[in-house]
């Protein structure tokens, strides 16, 4: 019976990252860094690195996005890095 209850929770833990890992996510924050032309590529938003792809949808409405430009990043946890699926800039910040 201990070891049936340690490989439940074993198993429960594991599809615990996994979900996690997968999940969408979205935060809000300050631009600190660009690419060095373009949008694609690595931007950093409040310390975290966000990898923008030719897929990532780019909303511009309040402004284009530049460093210090408050945004809204939407995206996924893969593999280690975090995938925008959109970014918007957005008025005002925290």
């Amino acid at each position: 019976m201990r070891k049936s209850m340690t490989l439940l929770f074993a198993v429960l833990m594991v599809f615990a990252l996994l979900t996690q890992a997968w999940a969408d996510r979205e935060f809000y924050g300050t631009v600190q860094k660009l690419p060095a032309s373009g949008s694609i590529g690595e931007w950093i938003v409040d310390g975290k690195a966000v990898q923008v792809t030719q897929d990532t949808k780019l909303d511009f409405e309040h402004g284009p996005a530049a460093v210090g430009s408050y945004v809204k990043v939407d995206g996924i946890n893969y593999e280690g890095k975090f995938i925008a699926h959109e970014i918007e800039t957005k008025r005002g910040g925290k």
